[in-house]
């Protein structure tokens, strides 16, 4: 069979509906700047029905998905999951409605039975995540991460009566962390003894001052002098150092040491802080590769740290949700309800704070709704299955159902 396109579902006589959905649909469209998206459903070819499906598909998009239509099953299957956006289709205002065959009004009568409880989850899930998403890309915009930290960046050692920075710590002191060995202390969870290849720093490195007189202090000597003789009659140990020099590692390198050797220091690693870095590396990394570029270009020009077109989603989800729970109505268009906020919102007038508090207050408040609510708890599956049997059967004309 030919591939299923807009056209062809037009042309065989598949289309049950098409409607203009978001922004538009809404009364929230911006002028020369939204798109007119429309959703659409369409009856399964009789063929994927009755055999094996081999060329079916659930939907037809086009590149960018403004446009998407769904089988007939897979519509109702929707239904029955609560998606917001594709109960909305069943809410939309007359004017918005492009086509309707007469077995979408037959589904549309009954479309108060879609609406119950289970509605909420979604509503509430949604919102949570664009206030998770709201609160990551405040964090991302604000703290960008221009730099993969190493190991070495987590590990710490005593100073005064604090802690510094093992690599300010050696640079201070003219020492290179490659000529160290870290030994494990016993009994102590990411506590290192570390030892010093003075040999192998005396026959590679410009022996600086700073690093005599801090031998002379380590070992109690009189002189630097006598300091400086010591260094230059060390052996070579060939220690590993604390991590790789290709600035590949994830790990500290541990070394064997002679016994009885003294350490010039004690590390503490701070492993945990370090698997955080890089999980959060790893998150904004993919952000960069996986975000919008132009509304990225939005968000960081509007200069609050929030995705204005998420976040206004949220709100309306958010207000929708306690209209339904204390009066029953699916309100789609907004222009009589709060589209002057969300326009207000889109357009970035309110502070990141602003609408993390209305974010939390309405969640709140929708809760508080839901449980007075009247609604049923939960949506009749077996009315959902018994209606599609019913409009396919009525569509091609056969009684699929007669005993």
């Amino acid at each position: 069979m030919q591939k299923l396109t807009f056209d062809k579902i037009r042309q065989d006589g598949l289309l049950l509906y098409e409607y203009v959905r978001g922004s538009t649909a809404q009364g929230t469209a911006i002028p020369g700047k939204s798109d007119v998206d429309t959703g659409g459903v369409f009856m399964e070819p009789i063929n994927w029905l009755l055999g094996t499906g081999i060329d079916a598909c659930e939907q037809v998009s086009d590149e960018r998905n403004d446009n998407t239509w769904y089988t007939l099953g897979k519509y109702m299957t929707l239904l029955t999951t609560s998606n917001p956006t594709v109960l909305e289709s069943l809410f939309v205002d007359e004017r918005f409605v492009l086509y309707e065959h007469p077995l979408m009004t037959e589904i549309k009568r009954h479309r108060d039975r879609f609406v119950t409880k289970e509605c909420f989850n979604s509503f509430i899930g949604y919102a949570e995540s664009q206030i998770h998403k709201c609160q990551g890309l405040h964090k991302k915009c604000n703290n960008p991460m221009t730099k993969r930290l190493g190991p070495l960046d987590f590990a710490y050692t005593f100073y005064n009566q604090g802690s510094t920075l093992i690599n300010n710590w050696l640079q201070y002191r003219g020492l290179k962390q490659q000529y160290c060995g870290l030994v494990n202390v016993p009994n102590m969870r990411d506590i290192y003894s570390v030892f010093y290849d003075w040999g192998n720093h005396f026959q590679h490195e410009t022996l600086e001052e700073s690093t005599v007189a801090f031998v002379a202090q380590w070992l109690g000597m009189a002189s630097t002098e006598e300091a400086r003789q010591w260094i230059t009659d060390q052996p070579c140990l060939g220690y590993s150092g604390m991590v790789s020099m290709n600035e590949q590692s994830n790990e500290l390198r541990l070394s064997s040491v002679l016994e009885g050797a003294k350490p010039i220091c004690h590390l503490s690693y701070n492993k945990d802080g370090y698997s955080m870095h890089c999980r959060q590396w790893r998150e904004y990394k993919q952000w960069e590769r996986e975000r919008n570029p132009e509304r990225y270009k939005a968000n960081v020009a509007n200069d609050k740290g929030y995705d204005a077109k998420n976040v206004a989603h949220s709100i309306r989800l958010l207000h929708m949700g306690i209209e339904i729970a204390q009066t029953g109505q699916f309100n789609v268009d907004r222009s009589n309800i709060d589209r002057d906020m969300l326009l207000r919102v889109r357009n970035a007038e309110y502070t990141y704070e602003e609408l993390i508090e209305h974010l939390l207050s309405k969640k709140a408040e929708m809760e508080e709704a839901i449980s007075r609510c009247a609604l049923p708890e939960r949506i009749d599956r077996r009315f959902v299955d018994e209606l599609l049997i019913s409009i396919r059967e009525k569509f091609y004309g056969i009684n699929w159902s007669k005993d």
